[in-house]
């Protein structure tokens, strides 16, 4: 074969190799923003059905499930302030140890929850082996993994509720500035209800 011919069919390989390549990626965007829209229109019919007399919990149970749809993570959990304790507690758990590690609780100034409640920053740790502020303990005592997690603080008008978490993306790829932006929103949705209810008890 001749040489010109030889580059050639090389040329339209690698030519056809980036087409695929780049129909991979646009079907994987397209897939993800579909789950996007799912995500958003379930927590949007939640939202809508909020009234003063709906379980709260439900809201923020759905809101919690919304974020491990929207950031493609397997675990995730939402933790209140006990503030007669002063610890932080597990009231809603999605993932392996969702029947377990409900009502734990630890000292709210431990662990990378504890600090991001401590100072009211959300906190991306891709390698929490590495970052001396993981509590291994709870992984320990539940036979859990934590492998890379982003957290977000539930605050309103200065007030600290607690935290959600989000654990161990699917695909294994890092936690990006991007998941940490669509979970502050989810984010302040809780922290308004929760204010709210606590405003309720409080005018009782």
């Amino acid at each position: 074969m001749p040489a010109q011919d030889t580059r050639l069919t090389r040329f339209l390989q690698q030519e056809n190799a980036r087409l695929q390549e780049e129909n991979r990626l646009l079907t994987a965007e397209v897939h993800s923003l579909r789950r996007y829209i799912r995500a958003l229109q379930r927590l949007q019919q939640t939202v809508q059905r909020f009234t003063p007399q709906e379980d709260i919990l439900a809201m923020l149970d759905e809101t919690l499930d919304c974020a491990l749809t929207l950031l493609d993570a397997v675990d995730g959990s939402l933790l209140l302030t006990d503030e007669e304790t002063d610890e932080l507690v597990f009231v809603l758990v999605h993932g392996t140890v969702h029947e377990t590690l409900p009502g734990y609780r630890f000292d709210r100034r431990q662990g990378i929850a504890g600090w991001v409640a401590e100072h009211v920053e959300p906190v991306i740790v891709n390698d929490v082996r590495t970052d001396p502020r993981f509590l291994p303990a709870v992984d320990q005592r539940f036979g859990f993994v934590t492998r890379s997690m982003v957290a977000v603080p539930l605050a309103a008008r200065g007030k600290v509720f607690g935290v959600i978490e989000v654990l161990n993306k699917r695909s294994g790829d890092d936690f990006t500035d991007n998941d940490v932006s669509l979970l502050s929103i989810l984010a302040v949705m809780c922290a308004s209800a929760l204010d709210y209810a606590a405003s309720n008890v409080a005018g009782e």
